[in-house]
């Protein structure tokens, strides 16, 4: 009889046990699942800002194309509510109320317990950034565990279970911050005869296509240089390990050259054009600063950013020469087509351009232009194609 109920006693206290040890596993996990770590939050806040300054610039873009005059309203817009949802989608989606990352939103430019989402000015020359200053070319964003809020977490009792458990750092809320800022994103440099008065940004020119050339050219009797254009490898000249193919196909992130001497060469060989037709067309490669046809899918132009130099005379040596930068050179390249083999074989990601595109014709062609001197006071209103992170 005590044997049958010490087992009886024995059952229920490995009842209570194995409830007691499911219920803290449960709490384990659920902890665990709530509090991601600091690299984490980190990494939101960046990919965030990343996503919210990318939306800026491209409603900047588009502005600019449909009217230039209009553009003063997109840059003073202290707001960028678009700018502001996809930063926080980008973060927690749709799914707000199981996200384990929150940024809290009420459009306003100063970080508060209500807000982690500032529009603002960032200064390149300074590499200073002004919450709610104007022109806008920049966001800020703060990321916070959702674990540690009242209205979604577990509010107070989290922030002791997390100080307590030593799982995370107490209320961690680090900040990034992302702006577009000028700056050279392509191989090849321009003539500064290319950019004509009319065409100085906000004003995009648009102009019968141009055939873009390397040939032999003297200032002295030929006509303007408004077609020249040079290969580039901008602030650093390649060197016997790293060859110029290789920094167009690596595609390198932009340099700020503006105001700086860049290494520039009048090659004969076509090979550089050639990984950038290969670039150009590679469906993977800049995506957002490209333009597609609806039908086919095809590339049908590549918005880049060219160093603009002095016109000197085109002898197409095979030896690097440093110019001068003076100018930027916003233009949308129309189509490049170069026979013979296909470039950037090395990273096995070779592109030709569509044989419709071509027709037969050869070379680099442009058709949108707009240019902006280094220095002048609109350089701060002149967007960068590519946003990143500056803080």
């Amino acid at each position: 009889m005590e044997e049958n109920e010490e087992k009886g006693m024995d059952t229920t206290y490995v009842g209570i046990m194995l409830v007691a040890f499911l219920v803290l596993a449960a709490l384990a996990i659920d902890i665990g699942y709530m509090y991601v770590s600091e690299e984490d939050l980190q990494g939101a806040a960046e990919t965030s800002a990343l996503a919210g300054a990318q939306t800026i610039k491209q409603r900047i873009q588009a502005q600019v194309l449909a009217d230039p005059h209009e553009l003063r309203e997109v840059l003073t817009d202290q707001v960028q509510a678009a700018a502001r949802t996809t930063a926080i989608d980008a973060v927690s989606g749709k799914h707000k109320a199981v996200a384990l990352t929150e940024i809290l939103n009420n459009n306003t430019n100063r970080l508060t317990t209500e807000n982690d989402l500032t529009v603002g000015f960032w200064n390149v020359s300074t590499h200073t950034y002004t919450p709610g200053a104007t022109p806008v070319n920049a966001m800020q964003v703060r990321t916070r565990r959702t674990a540690e809020s009242e209205s979604v977490g577990l509010g107070s009792l989290g922030n002791i279970i997390a100080k307590i458990s030593g799982i995370q750092k107490f209320d961690y809320t680090p900040e990034a911050v992302a702006a577009f800022p000028p700056r050279a994103d392509t191989n090849f440099a321009l003539c500064v005869a290319a950019c004509d008065s009319g065409c100085t940004y906000p004003n995009v020119c648009s102009i019968p296509e141009r055939r873009m050339i390397r040939d032999p050219w003297d200032p002295r009797k030929d006509p303007p240089a408004t077609n020249r254009y040079a290969y580039t490898s901008l602030l650093y000249p390649p060197t016997g390990t790293t060859r110029l193919s290789d920094l167009i196909c690596m595609e390198m992130p932009p340099q700020e050259v503006c105001g700086k001497e860049i290494y520039t060469i009048q090659d004969r060989d076509d090979g550089a054009l050639r990984d950038m037709e290969s670039m150009m067309y590679n469906p993977n490669i800049d995506k957002s600063n490209k333009e597609y046809d609806k039908d086919s899918g095809d590339v049908t132009g590549w918005w880049v950013i060219a160093p603009v130099t002095d016109c000197p005379s085109a002898t197409q040596a095979q030896d690097f020469e440093r110019h001068a930068v003076t100018r930027y050179a916003l233009i949308r390249i129309r189509r490049i087509c170069v026979p013979g083999t296909t470039g950037c074989r090395q990273n096995d990601t070779a592109f030709d351009a569509p044989s419709a595109q071509c027709n037969g014709n050869n070379g680099l062609y442009i058709d949108r232009i707009s240019c902006i001197s280094c220095g002048s006071k609109e350089m701060a209103q002149f967007p960068g194609l590519h946003p990143v992170l500056v803080k």
